[in-house]
């Protein structure tokens, strides 16, 4: 029997971790992904006309996912590339490009000379974040003349692993937690923020990402395209890919992967 661990809630894998259990294995679970507890009705509003803005500043990954969980029940996930983006740190700012948008991130918290070289007063603007607009962010939109909205998304607390002894292989279902993954599994960032400030966050000049170190012995499963390029694109070695979004699908891959 080998223990299989999962990269979401229970209640998103039940038929998956049936299925698991069926072949002897053990199946266990460690939600990565700090999700909002709700969608905020502004957030919701805010996806509907995101076409509206010229500038979209977003605080952090869990309200990032928030929002594109939002443009996609909306229907505007066509418009993430059509308007520019400010995000908080440069591993916001890789989810951004994983998505099309074209993205800059202030080095060090330099807003003021972000938003003065960038922003005019013909600019709206959607702020998303979870702990408030900084002030010195508000203050630059005021000197600018930019006007903007903000909208708060409460995020949950991902949880914490207690104890991983005895994993084999672990499964990891979307691109958002292959990202959290490689995190988890590597050490401290070494990214050079003040690469990206004030200017367009490009792949061939952007700072690489370190590469990850997996625990010895497991062995990575991506339950889907999206998840495998994502974890390859940032050093992780996928050992079986679904070949389709299937629990069935996700098994198979998971008994290749435990036998070659």
């Amino acid at each position: 029997m080998a223990s299989v661990l999962l990269l979401t809630p229970p209640e998103q894998a039940s038929d998956l971790a049936f299925l698991l259990e069926e072949e002897g294995h053990e199946a266990r679970f460690w939600p990565l992904l700090s999700t909002p507890t709700e969608l905020p009705m502004g957030l919701r509003a805010a996806a509907e006309q995101v076409g509206r803005f010229t500038w979209v500043v977003v605080m952090g990954r869990g309200p990032l996912r928030a929002f594109l969980e939002a443009v996609t029940t909306a229907g505007t996930r066509s418009t993430i590339s059509r308007v520019q983006w400010l995000a908080s740190d440069a591993a916001t700012a890789r989810v951004v490009e994983r998505h099309g948008g074209t993205v800059r991130v202030p080095g060090d918290g330099k807003w003021t000379s972000a938003v003065s070289g960038l922003l005019t007063s013909d600019d709206d603007v959607l702020v998303i974040h979870e702990d408030g607009v900084p002030e010195i962010l508000a203050d630059a939109f005021d000197a600018a003349g930019a006007r903007f909205i903000d909208v708060q998304v409460a995020c949950a607390s991902p949880a914490q692993l207690e104890d991983a002894a005895g994993v084999r292989v672990v499964i990891v279902h979307s691109a958002a937690a292959g990202e959290v993954w490689a995190e988890v599994t590597r050490g401290a960032s070494t990214d050079a923020h003040d690469a990206y400030c004030c200017g367009p966050h490009e792949h061939p000049h952007a700072p690489e990402p370190q590469r990850v170190s997996v625990p010895q012995g497991v062995r990575v499963v991506a339950a889907s395209a999206a998840a495998a390029d994502t974890l390859r694109a940032l050093g992780v070695e996928v050992y079986a890919t679904a070949e389709a979004n299937a629990a069935d699908a996700v098994v198979d891959a998971t008994l290749r992967a435990l036998t070659e």
